[in-house]
């Protein structure tokens, strides 16, 4: 057995292990936060994953994983890996987050002299046949073989963004932990440049996340993979709302890339319009990423808004119908939600753009 790993956002992981049993039915582990293991019989089952997952970042087989001390120990467990794929050109990529005494390129330098000196070929910093990925976490590191490359959220569609876009491993983390559906209806409020929206339609119409740009994942190097799929038929309800109309043309613009327009709505819309616009109890489900108090938009403003939110989410959503929201200030979703008559179903804490983030589930 072939052992992989990929990463995720941190509190997110039970979306990826879900996502590794319906795409290659295999079980899976935590190893660390934000880093799962799995096995797999062949090298082919990883490239699979990478092509159709929705919420990793990065893919590598795994050739060593341990505690460290400092970057001796790293270097003197680098000495003793067998490393595969050791053909015609080799880069070593180092990926640190925590506090060290030591930097990136000095891992980068000492791991490429070992691998130059056992295997006698040579280094291309510019394009490698051969990608080694030191992934430091803390203390923990783990060494293997890169897949993906690039970071797997940088979406090929995402051509016009807005500030603070929303990460589209968090947009569609949310619309698995809200149970979503292509039978059910979306709307998303604060739709911003639309990745809620479009990874909602391209999850219903099970469309790959890299189809566009598979030929670019670093596998292809050494390995052929051909990796069929058909683009299902729905007709889908998921609209997509927001106050400003430079977000509504973002979201247009990016839905068109991704080649899902039509199976959007967009509206130009204030909150307080809502339930003008929807006939009462008539939306399953309300998944966004509300507005958070800023220098331009202060915490009275939010207030407002928050509670016109809730007012207006009240009288459109079916009964038994759910609100999924992500958000840094969780204490304020709770009280206006607690205005009306909104249940908490869930509470997860994820580490989204290095701070705490809430993710709240609530239904009537």
């Amino acid at each position: 057995m072939i052992k992989a790993v990929v990463s995720c956002i941190e509190g997110l992981e039970e979306v990826t292990q879900l996502e590794l049993n319906e795409i290659l039915k295999v079980e899976s582990k935590i190893i660390i936060p934000s880093r799962i293991s799995f096995n797999i019989k062949k090298e082919e089952d990883l490239a699979k994953f990478i092509l159709f997952s929705r919420s990793i970042i990065k893919g590598y087989i795994l050739l060593e994983d341990f505690k460290f001390n400092d970057f001796d120990s790293i270097i003197k467990k680098a000495k003793s890996i067998d490393f595969i794929h050791m053909k015609g050109t080799f880069a070593v990529r180092c990926e640190r987050s925590g506090t060290h005494d030591f930097g990136s390129q000095d891992i980068e330098r000492g791991a490429g002299e070992i691998i130059f000196k056992k295997y006698k070929i040579k280094a291309n910093l510019d394009d490698p046949d051969t990608t080694v990925i030191v992934d430091i976490i803390e203390d923990y590191c783990l060494i293997g073989i890169d897949f993906s490359g690039e970071k797997l959220s940088k979406r090929e569609y995402r051509i016009r963004t807005i500030p603070n876009p929303i990460n589209p491993c968090l947009a569609y983390s949310l619309i698995r932990i809200a149970d979503f559906n292509p039978k059910k209806s979306l709307l998303d409020p604060f739709c911003k440049s639309g990745e809620i929206t479009i990874e909602s339609a391209l999850f219903s119409l099970g469309m790959p996340n890299c189809e566009k740009n598979k030929d670019k994942l670093l596998f292809n190097k050494f390995l052929k993979v051909d990796i069929k799929f058909k683009i299902k038929d729905k007709d889908l309800k998921i609209i997509a709302v927001d106050s400003f109309q430079n977000n509504v043309r973002s979201t247009e613009l990016n839905s068109k890339i991704a080649g899902i327009n039509k199976n959007i709505r967009f509206s130009r819309m204030d909150v307080d319009w809502l339930d003008t616009k929807f006939k009462e109890k008539s939306i399953d489900m309300i998944i966004t990423v509300p507005p958070i108090p800023t220098a331009s938009n202060p915490i009275k403003d939010i207030e407002k808004l928050y509670k016109e939110f809730f007012y207006n989410s009240e009288f459109i959503l079916k009964k038994g119908g759910t609100m999924t929201l992500a958000t840094p200030i969780p204490e304020l979703i709770e009280k206006y939600s607690s205005e009306f008559k909104f249940k908490k179903l869930k509470e997860m804490k994820i580490k989204y753009q290095t701070a705490e983030w809430t993710i709240l589930v609530f239904s009537l």
